[in-house]
């Protein structure tokens, strides 16, 4: 089965995925699957599923749906995050229900003839290549699931300031000691 993910429009820059409006939309993501594929697999909508490739496995809930090739499965990309980062709690939906099909991309594609192994991105942009990912779906333990895996420790991150900022857009440097 073919892997493929893609990022949400909100999603294609930093800031965007630190905006706290869009994290309630965006704050964990589903593997998305065809209804017919699912069957001979036993899966039902929401169920929590194991994918696996050659270098390695992560958990996620599954969404079924209609406009998917009945050989591919997909999910949106940059959504899982490590607890802590960016201040996240160690239970926030990004941390919890979020996750990245970046576990299971290689860095190098099989050894070819001769010995030698490719980089696995585009030759020209050297983006990674996201579109050539093999998966093994395999239906997971419910009484384990609930959280996605791999699961990290959760990071140890500075504090944010809690100085109010000399200026902001323009305004006069006393504007905050006015409110």
């Amino acid at each position: 089965m073919h892997a493929i993910t893609q990022r949400p429009m909100a999603m294609y820059h930093s800031w965007g995925s630190q905006n706290a409006w869009l994290r309630q939309i965006h704050g964990a993501n589903r593997l998305y699957m065809n209804r017919r594929a699912r069957r001979a697999l036993g899966i039902a909508d929401d169920d929590w599923v194991w994918i696996t490739s050659r270098i390695g496995r992560v958990k996620a809930q599954v969404k079924l749906m209609e406009g998917v090739n009945a050989d591919t499965v997909w999910t949106w990309n940059a959504i899982g995050k490590r607890a802590g980062a960016w201040g996240l709690a160690t239970d926030a939906p990004e941390a919890t229900r979020g996750f990245l099909l970046n576990h299971l991309i290689a860095e190098l594609l099989p050894e070819q003839p001769g010995g030698y192994r490719f980089s696995n991105s585009d030759p020209v942009t050297g983006q990674a290549a996201w579109y050539d990912l093999k998966v093994r779906i395999e239906q997971g333990r419910r009484r384990r699931c609930g959280e996605t895996s791999p699961r990290f420790e959760a990071c140890r991150c500075a504090r944010p300031s809690s100085r109010r900022p000399f200026r902001l857009h323009g305004a006069r440097a006393d504007a905050w000691s006015r409110r």
